[in-house]
């Protein structure tokens, strides 16, 4: 197994065990798992860009704009333009938008709650946080895995792709000749 394979396998755990708690709740929302990670990111940030998302999560641009329209058509999001750019769509969360994601947690808290038993339950539940939050940090932090790139982050206008120039013309439309 490669390394990645490995740090793959050692994620799948505790992402399998988020999903296994969120769901039944997400569901109860009406919400896709996609939706709710976008929600949860507006949410925490205040405020974020569309093309922010689609970068940081390396999915197709139809299906975050899906999840993103999905959102402001319930009333989890409003979204407007970015003042730097109109091009850009801006999601700023709303109170019920924040009160979605907070039902959503605190079932799945509820759930996890009702799954750990045993004496040291306290402690066991702090290390295993703390460890989750150094983990988290690492993965969004130093490692920088490619779809949570770092420097794409600081560049916060979307890219338009420019005209490009046919070959072989000059910009009068004349053709170019070739020196013999």
């Amino acid at each position: 197994m490669t390394q990645q394979e490995v740090l793959v396998r050692s994620m799948a755990p505790s992402g399998n065990l988020f999903l296994l708690l969120t769901l039944s709740e997400m569901r109860r929302q009406g919400l896709t798992y996609l939706a709710f990670y976008a929600l949860q990111r507006i949410v925490k940030e205040g405020a974020f860009l569309e093309f922010l998302l689609r970068r940081e999560t390396g999915l197709e641009d139809y299906e975050v704009s899906r999840a993103c329209t999905f959102l402001a058509k319930s009333g989890l999001v409003e979204v407007r333009k970015a003042d730097y750019d109109g091009r850009a769509r801006a999601l700023t969360p709303t109170a019920r938008g924040r009160g979605v994601v907070d039902k959503v947690m605190s079932a799945a808290a509820r759930r996890f709650d009702d799954a750990v038993l045993g004496a040291g339950r306290i402690r066991r539940l702090a290390e295993a946080t703390l460890h989750l939050k150094e983990g988290n940090q690492i993965l969004l932090g130093p490692l920088q895995i490619s779809f949570f790139d770092s420097d794409l982050m600081d560049d916060d206008s979307p890219k338009r792709p420019g005209k490009k120039r046919k070959t072989g013309k000059l910009a009068t439309g004349r053709v170019k000749r070739s020196k013999p």
